[in-house]
């Protein structure tokens, strides 16, 4: 059972419960665009953005020090380039903008033509493009490299740079620094699901766990009897390991994220693991963050984002205060 009126307008039931709760955000006018009405258009705009059901990705980052507005298409499917288009003109007057896009083939599709389009007007745009996530493909074992949670770290510090004056040229090289930094593993005790659907996108056994899903419900890799919280986190930080082949000493930024379902006791219990875990690695967490950030609508499942702090200026961006409506500092 969900809570919804007509499915059809689920999208814009949101965006106006949304618009109600956050009134310093804003919605161009033909998109399901949201941006922060209080930009004063001083500095880069950061633009991001997907398909609707991550909630609160990515609207939940506009705000000053983040993202200056987040552009949703339908349910898993990302806004078009027209819809993209719309909204960077709506934010800005400078003919400059920098997007931050999740590698999906349809989400950087949308996005590159965008940029394409705006280019050849005149413009000047920067993308970065996050693929943290290191799951692979079952048989073929091919990594997916798609982009999850890492994205809000990404999105955080490429902002707080923003907001210190950094042009387009210095996003880009803060991007490229980061892009081999981050990295993403998940797992799922359950399929997420569209509104107004009665199957979720895959199911388990009460007892199964399913590591390497994706956002959208894609498949994982490997499906497994589910024992404790603490063999979950030795996974998944296996896994990371092998990604990183860190040593002892590295500094590490953390971030849990729930997908939806999880529960505030789970995320906890499974974040006491990680930090012991990495402890007995040798790691330095230097910053960790817990909370429902970027979601599946409701999947009750869990990801662990690392984030390799090869600058100083890193840590002290994901400490800086900014004011957006599920970033709390």
């Amino acid at each position: 059972m969900e809570i919804i009126n007509e499915e059809r307008n689920i999208i814009e039931d949101n965006i106006n419960g949304i618009l109600w709760a956050y009134p310093q955000l804003k919605q161009v006018v033909g998109t399901f665009g949201l941006y922060d009405a209080n930009f004063c258009d001083d500095q880069i705009p950061l633009i991001s953005g997907g398909g609707s059901g991550h909630d609160p990705a990515d609207w939940g980052y506009v705000g000053k020090g983040m993202l200056t507005a987040a552009v949703m298409g339908k349910i898993f499917i990302p806004p078009t380039k027209e819809e993209i288009v719309k909204v960077t003109k709506k934010v800005t007057k400078q003919k400059k903008a920098f997007y931050i896009v999740k590698n999906f083939m349809a989400d950087v599709h949308s996005f590159d033509g965008a940029k394409k389009e705006l280019e050849n007007a005149g413009w000047q745009i920067g993308m970065c493009i996050v693929a943290d996530d290191i799951s692979v493909e079952s048989l073929s074992l091919k990594k997916r490299k798609r982009g999850v949670a890492g994205t809000i770290l990404v999105q955080k510090i490429l902002g707080v740079a923003a907001e210190h004056g950094a042009n387009i040229e210095e996003l880009n090289v803060i991007a490229n620094q980061l892009r081999n930094c981050v990295k993403t593993i998940g797992v799922a005790f359950g399929g997420s699901k569209l509104p107004g659907r009665e199957q979720d996108d895959f199911t388990l056994a009460s007892n199964e766990i399913y590591y390497g899903i994706g956002i959208h419900g894609e498949p994982g890799y490997c499906k497994e009897i589910f024992k404790s919280s603490e063999l979950l986190a030795h996974e998944l930080i296996s896994k990371l390991k092998l990604s990183f082949h860190w040593k002892s000493g590295d500094k590490y930024a953390l971030l849990i994220n729930s997908l939806g379902g999880t529960t505030v006791m789970e995320s906890m219990i499974f974040n006491n693991d990680v930090r012991e875990l990495l402890s007995i690695e040798g790691l330095n967490v230097s910053y960790s963050k817990v909370g429902r950030l970027l979601t599946s609508n409701g999947m009750h499942g869990i990801s662990l984002t690392l984030l390799h702090l090869e600058k100083p200026s890193w840590v002290q961006a994901l400490k800086f205060s900014v004011d957006t409506p599920n970033w709390l500092a």
